[in-house]
C-alpha cells in the first residue's frame, strides 16, 4: 500500500522517537533537517514545530491516556508505534485544527511506512477510542496525593514535583509547571550595532512592512516579543544580521558583565554565543573579547552568527575553561556555566525526559570548579559574573555561599541593582542575586547570576 503521511508528520514522529529513546536534541536535528533540501516549507516547518515540542511538553500525560486506553504494555511495543500512538493522541487533544480522522489515519500509516504494518490495526483502534473520548481515567486526589496530581496534571516527573515541592506551595508550583507548558514568546535581541536606540521605531515599522510581524517592545532596550516566528530565510533581517534570538532573561547577563572599552574579557562558556554577541555591543566593539568553548560544533555556531551580526573582532578558543590559562589576567570574566537547565524547561521540554536528579549534584561540583579556575585568574579588582539558566539553589546560592567563605576579604559582593534597568531590579533578592523564578508575569526564561569582585 502506498504510505499516505505527509512528510512533515513523518518527520515529526521520527524526531519525537529520537528524542525519546535516543536522547537527541530536537533543536539540533531540527536545524540539520532545515538545512538539508527536503521540500519541507514554512507552514511544515511550523506545524512540526507544534507537533514536536507540544509532545514533549505533555509528554508523560499524554501517555498515561494512551496506555490506560491499552490492554497492552506500551514498553512492550516498538518505538515507532509509541510515537505514532503519542503524537496521534497530542493531536487529538491538543490540536484543533487537525481533524481527529487525520491524526488517527496519517498515525497508522506512518506505522506502515515503517514497516511495521502488524501494528496498524493496535494503532487504529487506540487512537480511535481516544478520539471517541470513550472513557474517563481517575487522575491522582489533589489533597492526599498533591505530588502526584501534580506531576500528571501538568506533565512533569514526579522527582521535580516533590523536590520544587519543598521550596513552593501548591498554587506557586502550579504557576510554574503550568508556564513551562506554555509556548515561550519569540524573543529576540536587536543588534544595536546596526540599530542604535532611536532608530528602533523604524526597525519595528520595517519588521512589520518586510515580514507581516508585530512586535512589542519590552522594558530592556534591546528586547522585542515578536507576535509570529521570525523569517531566516536568505534576505531577511534576521540573516542580514539586525537581530538575533534570545530570551529577556539572558539578555540581563551581559549588563551584568557591563563591559568598559579597553577590557580583556573572557566568554568562559561561549555555546552559541548568544551574550557573546551581546558583551560586544555594549561595549560597542572596543573591548578584547575571548570566547571559549570546549565543543567544536557551538564555536562554529557562534562564529557564524558573529560574522552574521558583523562582529569581527572576537578571538574564539576551542578550550575547557578548567583547562585554560590566559597570557594576561582578566579584567573581567561571564562564566554562563553548564547547568541543569530546570530553568528553561518551557523552551527545551525534553529536558523533563531526559534530565534525572542526579545531574544537579554532578554539575554543581562541576560548577565550583569553574567558579574557583575563573576567580583565581582574575586580576585584582577584576569581575566574574556567573550565571545559570536554572533557580536551584545548589546551582546559585549554595555558591555564593561558599565562595563568600571560601575567599573572605579577597571577594566582594556586587549587587546587581545599579546595572539593570528599573523593571527588573525586583528580580534581585536580598543576597544581591538575580533571580528570576519560571511562571513569572512576564514569561522570562527561570535564570540565577550573581557579581564578584576580587579585592
Amino acid at each position: 500500500m502506498t504510505s499516505k503521511v505527509t512528510l512533515a508528520r513523518e518527520f515529526a514522529y521520527d524526531t519525537f522517537t529520537k528524542v525519546i529513546e535516543q536522547g537527541k536534541c530536537p533543536d539540533l536535528l531540527l536545524e540539520e533537517a532545515y538545512r538539508a533540501p527536503n521540500g519541507l516549507n514554512r507552514l511544515d516547518r511550523a506545524f512540526i514545530k507544534e507537533l514536536l515540542f507540544g509532545t514533549l511538553r505533555w509528554y508523560s500525560k499524554i501517555f498515561w491516556i494512551v496506555q490506560n486506553t491499552s490492554k497492552r504494555d506500551l514498553k512492550t511495543s516498538s518505538p515507532e508505534i509509541r510515537s505514532a500512538l503519542v503524537l496521534g493522541a497530542y493531536q487529538i487533544f491538543y490540536m484543533d485544527r487537525v481533524p481527529d480522522r487525520a491524526a488517527v489515519n496519517e498515525s497508522v500509516e506512518y506505522v506502515r511506512k515503517k514497516g511495521q504494518a502488524a501494528g496498524s490495526g493496535f494503532v487504529n483502534g487506540i487512537l480511535r477510542s481516544i478520539a471517541r473520548r470513550a472513557e474517563y481515567f481517575a487522575k491522582p486526589d489533589k489533597d492526599k496525593n498533591p505530588s502526584e496530581y501534580l506531576s500528571l496534571q501538568y506533565a512533569h516527573p514526579q522527582w521535580i514535583v516533590q523536590r520544587w515541592s519543598k521550596s513552593f506551595n501548591f498554587d506557586k508550583m502550579r504557576e510554574i509547571l503550568s508556564s513551562n507548558n506554555q509556548v515561550p514568546p519569540y524573543t529576540i535581541r536587536v543588534n544595536s550595532s546596526k540599530v542604535a536606540a532611536e532608530a528602533l521605531p523604524e526597525f519595528r515599522s520595517l519588521l512589520l512592512k518586510d515580514e507581516k510581524n508585530h512586535s512589542e517592545r519590552r522594558a530592556l532596550r534591546s528586547c522585542l516579543h515578536l507576535r509570529d516566528a521570525p523569517h531566516f530565510e536568505e534576505g531577511t533581517l534576521f540573516q542580514r544580521g539586525f537581530y538575533t534570538i534570545q530570551d529577556e532573561s539572558s539578555q540581563l547577563i551581559a549588563h551584568l558583565v557591563d563591559p568598559k572599552a579597553n577590557e580583556l574579557v573572557i566568554d568562559a562558556c561561549a555555546g552559541k554565543g548568544g551574550k557573546t554577541g551581546h558583551l560586544y555591543e555594549l561595549a560597542n566593539g572596543e573591548i578584547t573579547l575571548i570566547a571559549l568553548d570546549k565543543k567544536e560544533d557551538q564555536l562554529k555556531l557562534a562564529r557564524e552568527s558573529m560574522q552574521r551580526l558583523g562582529h569581527e573582532k572576537i578571538t574564539f578558543l576551542q578550550s575547557d575553561f578548567l583547562e585554560y590559562k590566559p597570557t594576561e589576567a582578566p579584567d573581567k570574566i561571564l562564566l554562563d556555566a553548564p547547568c541543569s537547565g530546570l530553568g528553561v524547561l518551557r523552551r527545551h521540554p525534553e529536558g523533563k525526559w531526559q534530565k534525572t536528579l542526579a545531574i544537579i549534584p554532578t554539575l554543581a561540583r562541576q560548577q565550583r570548579a569553574l567558579l574557583q579556575h575563573g576567580f583565581e585568574m582574575l586580576k585584582k579588582g577584576g569581575e566574574i559574573v556567573y550565571s545559570v539558566c536554572s533557580f536551584e539553589t545548589e546551582e546559585v546560592l549554595d555558591h555564593l555561599d561558599w565562595v563568600c567563605k571560601h575567599y573572605g576579604k579577597q571577594v566582594e559582593l556586587i549587587s546587581p541593582i545599579s546595572r539593570l534597568p528599573d523593571y527588573y531590579k525586583r528580580f534581585v533578592t536580598r543576597e544581591n542575586v538575580l533571580l528570576v523564578y519560571s511562571g513569572n508575569k512576564d514569561a522570562m526564561d527561570g535564570f540565577g547570576a550573581f557579581i564578584l569582585r576580587k579585592v
